[in-house]
């Protein structure tokens, strides 16, 4: 790459690296990125009353977060090997013949939604000026989306994984490497 589109890639991107300590990227401006990753609802069969609170909470965060944020959409590979190894080994436990063809259309199916099924993510990018101001940030954040696995809105990343979105986030047309699900 010539020097120019190096620099141009600078600009556009300023990540210069990451900081364990408050698993955030950090500028060369000494700014930080905080990165978490919104937990998708059922909004069809969800309880009206719970989308409701979601939607207060949402509202109140807009309201009492005045600093930059950038929601992230992005499209992954579908991963059903966990399924796929479930049906197989139920394949050669089978003793019925009459449930071979069943177990057989279920294992295709699920490696053709493996090829050709995407899953929809959402992330939210926090903007700092200081590495001092992410407890701040981060109380906040808590206060009223919440971060964690049960009814909070957000859910911390892993280093890999954010870095995976960076990557996909700079390259548009590359493919991203199958990964399981946390969740």
């Amino acid at each position: 790459m010539k020097e120019k589109e190096i620099q141009h890639i600078r600009e556009d991107i300023p990540i210069t690296g990451y900081d364990p300590e408050t698993n955030s990227f950090y500028c060369g401006d000494g700014s930080h990125i905080l990165m978490y990753q919104i937990r998708s609802k059922d909004l069809v069969n969800a309880d009206p009353d719970e989308i409701e609170m979601d939607c207060f909470r949402w509202a109140k965060f807009y309201k009492t977060y005045g600093k930059d944020i950038e929601i992230v959409t992005m499209l992954f590979p579908c991963n059903t090997g966990e399924q796929q190894a479930y049906w197989k080994q139920r394949m050669k436990a089978n003793q019925n013949p009459q449930f071979q063809d069943m177990i057989e259309r279920k294992v295709k199916e699920l490696e053709w939604r493996e090829t050709h099924t995407k899953t929809k993510e959402f992330y939210l990018l926090f903007f700092v000026s200081s590495k001092e101001e992410i407890p701040e940030i981060a109380k906040l954040i808590e206060s009223t989306l919440g971060i964690g696995n049960g009814m909070e809105l957000l859910q911390e990343m892993e280093k890999e994984k954010m870095e995976q979105v960076w990557f996909k986030l700079a390259n548009k047309n590359a493919r991203i490497i199958p990964r399981s699900r946390e969740e």
